[in-house]
């Protein structure tokens, strides 16, 4: 079931390593809007400038095959993702941020393994991910969890900055 049947249900129940339950499911217009200020105020989205309005409209936006997920812990929406379900043979994550809060809890970690189990059970072949060369949290944080680097894209979200294109190859 490739392509945007893949990540299709309304929600998710996901454990995280401590038995904490983490619901991923649809994105309400006002956690929307209120995660599009908090994410706005934080790097890399700060440093380039993406105005909350834009995060708010990009995270409520609903192109076919491009599911957006509320991550939903202990009541509260503590952060948001983006997958778009076909992209060079398999799906490729467009946004994921955590608010403070949530970090360091392995809600990432938790959601890329999750990812990673309905794309191989999808038979895809790879999951990708774009990083900023000045978020260098995330690009250790998607290393870690099995991605390298394939492409350098000068200028692509900033003239002057660097995003690297990353891939973990599941077949």
């Amino acid at each position: 079931m490739t392509g945007p049947g893949l990540f299709g249900a309304p929600s998710y129940a996901l454990s995280l390593p401590d038995g904490t339950a983490l619901k991923l499911g649809p994105l309400a217009a006002d956690d929307a809007a209120r995660l599009g200020e908090a994410i706005g105020a934080m790097d890399p989205w700060r440093a380039y400038g993406y105005p909350a309005s834009a995060l708010t409209r990009m995270l409520t936006s609903h192109p076919e095959g491009a599911p957006r997920f509320a991550f939903n812990l202990e009541g509260a929406v503590v952060g948001a993702a983006i997958i778009h379900t076909s992209w060079l043979r398999g799906p490729y994550l467009q946004f994921l941020a955590l608010l403070p809060e949530a970090q360091g809890r392995a809600l990432g970690q938790t959601f890329l393994q999750w990812m990673e189990r309905e794309a191989r059970g999808a038979g895809e072949r790879n999951l990708w991910v774009a990083v900023s060369e000045i978020n260098t949290g995330a690009t250790r944080f998607y290393e870690r969890h099995g991605f390298t680097r394939v492409a350098e894209l000068p200028d692509l979200a900033y003239d002057g900055r660097t995003e690297f294109l990353l891939r973990k190859r599941l077949s």
